[in-house]
């Protein structure tokens, strides 16, 4: 995927172009935590099946390999973390910060199966059922929602802190990690999927802060995260395995405590 790689190689330059040849003299270690909303994307969930589904007496054969995608949306959600790093003074941080976030499924529709939207056909197309004028059809369940996404990420961040001359500094920042994404899907209570899968990834951060004292300091952050690739989910409900994006922004407010000199 080009997009990730680009977008932290725009802010790495960014970060890079408030660069100064000053010693890098530390102004000490530091501890944080900080809280907000979590602002999920959509999630275009795309695979394909990996065995071949048996014919019934009211459908076709699904045969192995045929592609299967549809979108998931998802409510606001929960974000959390902790950091710990050293702050130099030529501006620069470095920080290592374990994150967490969760979000709930809003819903899920336009089910494609070989590029074919199957919303509005029986459910049994997927349940290898009879098909009767009583059930309801594949939107209508999908459409249903329920489920939700738990990421959990470790993260190597840097920062440039903006000097201004007062307790207010605006900075911004960009890091790399490993994120484990953990997706239940129970749309009107049936079991499609309930896994979790990790991968490198990637967040891009701007905000601004405030010394409250010369050892404690409060503030305000953007934050872009994303997995480099789709986790990667095997379905339980047909054989097949599907990739969820998990895309998000944050919005967030913590504090930070200083020990260095």
């Amino acid at each position: 995927m080009q997009k990730p790689f680009r977008n932290f190689a725009i802010c790495g330059a960014v970060v890079g172009a408030f660069a100064v040849p000053s010693a890098a003299l530390a102004e000490g270690p530091y501890v944080g935590v900080s809280g907000g909303i979590a602002l999920p994307s959509d999630s275009q969930n795309s695979g394909e099946f990996d065995a071949d589904v048996a014919a019934t007496a009211d459908f076709d054969a699904i045969p192995a390999e045929t592609p299967l995608e549809w979108n998931t949306e998802f409510d606001n959600g929960l974000a959390l973390s902790g950091q710990v790093g050293y702050a130099f003074q030529n501006g620069f941080r470095v920080e290592l910060e374990g994150a967490y976030s969760e979000y709930d499924v809003s819903g899920h529709s336009g089910l494609t199966v070989g590029g074919a939207d199957i919303d509005g056909v029986d459910v049994a197309v997927l349940t290898r059922g009879a098909a009767d004028p009583a059930n309801p059809t594949v939107g209508t369940v999908i459409a249903d929602g329920q489920g939700s996404v738990t990421n959990f990420g470790l993260f190597g961040n840097v920062f440039y802190d903006i000097k201004t001359g007062g307790a207010f500094k605006p900075y911004v920042g960009a890091g790399l990690g490993y994120q484990w994404v953990d997706s239940e899907f129970t749309p009107s209570g049936v079991d499609v999927a309930d896994e979790d899968d990790g991968g490198l990834a990637y967040q891009l951060m701007a905000g601004a802060s405030y010394a409250v004292s010369p050892r404690a300091e409060v503030f305000g952050q953007y934050t872009y995260r994303a997995n480099t690739e789709d986790a990667d989910i095997d379905l339980n409900l047909v054989p097949a395995t599907l990739g969820i994006e998990s895309d998000q922004s944050i919005i967030s407010a913590g504090v930070r405590f200083k020990f260095g000199g």
